[in-house]
């Protein structure tokens, strides 16, 4: 393993699925930095489109991260969650990029996945929270 890398890290990935085309809509992926005690989110917009829209979300506390989720995620149509467990990413957590994410995303990472799931709001808040619960100690 390389010194600029974490050991293990669980990186939770949310699809959204329109509900009339079932096509992809939004793709979130959050973990929980432990050093700088918050979860960063790495999104892509419309990832039908050419011209995807990515951005990056930093916030401290998973009822925050809800409200952001739910407004960028249209809660009446299908979600994906997929559990992965990284063990190659940056250090630092300002280094992890949507495009390394969704590139190095592989079977061989993934934990479990539940497919075209309606929004709950406690389901939701129960895999955020473990995100911060379920960690190696790496320092």
């Amino acid at each position: 393993m390389d010194s600029n890398t974490l050991p293990d890290c669980l990186v939770l990935k949310i699809e959204e699925r329109d509900i009339d085309t079932n096509e992809l809509d939004a793709t979130l992926y959050i973990l929980y930095d432990k050093k700088e005690h918050h979860y960063v989110v790495r999104g892509q917009r419309s990832t039908h489109k050419v011209n995807a829209c990515t951005f990056s979300y930093n916030c401290e506390f998973a009822h925050e991260l809800v409200e952001f989720i739910t407004f960028v995620v249209c809660k009446k149509n299908k979600w994906t969650y997929i559990l992965y467990n990284y063990d190659n990413l940056p250090h630092e957590s300002n280094e992890i990029t949507y495009e390394f994410l969704n590139k190095d995303e592989s079977y061989e990472y993934e934990l479990a996945g539940y497919p075209q799931q309606k929004f709950n709001k406690k389901i939701l808040l129960k895999n955020l929270r473990m995100l911060r619960n379920v960690f190696n100690y790496y320092n």
